[in-house]
């Protein structure tokens, strides 16, 4: 009889949905994997709470079991990595990990980090851009920029949550699209194509928009954002757009500075080559506006990203199983 195999688990648990790829340790990185699952539900503890984050979570990987035929007690023995939004800091991650661990999985073979690292390496493996530095812009629910220098450094610049930060993010947009139909009702600015596509999707008045505002997660918010991309001819939704360009690159350069740009190979005064890489529906959206916006150095270092975060987070997981 042959032994079961070590399964790898990968998850990208975003403040949107979750996705999770499900392989042996064995398995080929380049091919398909063998079982692979999503679920429309956010992950981001922060915004949910954790048992609903923790049951996302864990749904999504038990749907990937499934997916890939193996039995329920593989996930006990699985290396599993898992990239959350909302785990930024210590004190986040803690009780997420132990709801996990809780759930089935295995505290020894759990890697719980924050979901653009694993986005980062999903879309800029190593083996891509050799020993330069890769950098990657998260522009989805929230927004965030990463950088892995070439001597391993990382740099980290944003992704705050929405309250206090996210520029440019669909939650931003959202946030911002709300308040720009409430401008219109009370008449600071004259009504337009954004504010009635935002009350047609969240309800007429501003009372029914402030109502839906004070509970709204971030993932509901960023539900608006693709009303701000669609009004081409309007100008508060062009101004908002704009405004997001502006501080998803600020996001970019400020990272590059930070390090992505600063290594030298061999010791010598030239920069490293750069890879820099876009991820969220909001970043791909803008990719044309973020290229022409950005300075030459870092818009010619743009480069389609080779695979999703959740295929970041199973390559991780994948090489601390075969360590």
């Amino acid at each position: 009889m042959s032994a079961e195999p070590v399964w790898v688990v990968g998850v990208d648990g975003g403040g949107t949905r979750g996705r999770a790829w499900m392989a042996p340790a064995d398995h080929d990185p380049a091919a398909p994997p063998v079982g692979t699952a999503e679920r429309d539900e956010p992950c981001n503890a922060y915004a949910v709470g954790v048992e609903r984050a923790a049951a996302a979570i864990l749904g999504v990987i038990d749907d990937a079991r499934v997916a890939a035929g193996a039995p329920p007690d593989a996930l006990a023995e699985a290396y599993v990595c898992i990239g959350a939004a909302g785990v930024d800091r210590a004190h986040e991650r803690e009780p997420l990990f132990a709801a996990l661990v809780a759930g089935g999985l295995t505290a020894e073979r759990l890697d719980l980090q924050s979901d653009p690292w694993v986005a980062l390496e999903g879309a800029l493996p190593a083996e891509v851009v050799g020993h330069g530095a890769r950098l990657l812009l998260v522009g989805g629910t929230g927004s965030a920029a990463v950088a892995i220098t070439a001597e391993g450094r990382r740099v980290r610049v944003g992704g705050w949550g929405a309250r206090v930060g996210d520029e440019g993010s669909g939650a931003w947009l959202g946030i911002e699209a709300v308040r720009a139909a409430l401008h219109a009702l009370d008449g600071r600015d004259p009504p337009g194509e954004l504010s009635a596509a935002v009350q047609a999707a969240w309800g007429t008045g501003a009372d029914a928009l402030v109502g839906r505002a004070r509970t709204a997660t971030p993932a509901e918010f960023a539900a608006l954002a693709p009303l701000v991309l669609r009004a081409e001819e309007d100008p508060v939704a062009a101004a908002l757009r704009a405004r997001a360009v502006a501080s998803l690159c600020q996001l970019i350069t400020t990272a590059a500075a930070g390090g992505a740009l600063r290594e030298t190979r061999d010791g010598g005064d030239a920069p490293a080559p750069v890879g820099l890489a876009l991820a969220g529906g909001v970043a791909a959206a803008l990719a044309d506006d973020l290229r022409s916006s950005l300075p030459p150095a870092l818009a010619g270092a743009m480069r389609a990203p080779v695979g999703p975060p959740v295929a970041g987070a199973w390559r991780l997981a994948r090489a601390r199983a075969r360590t």
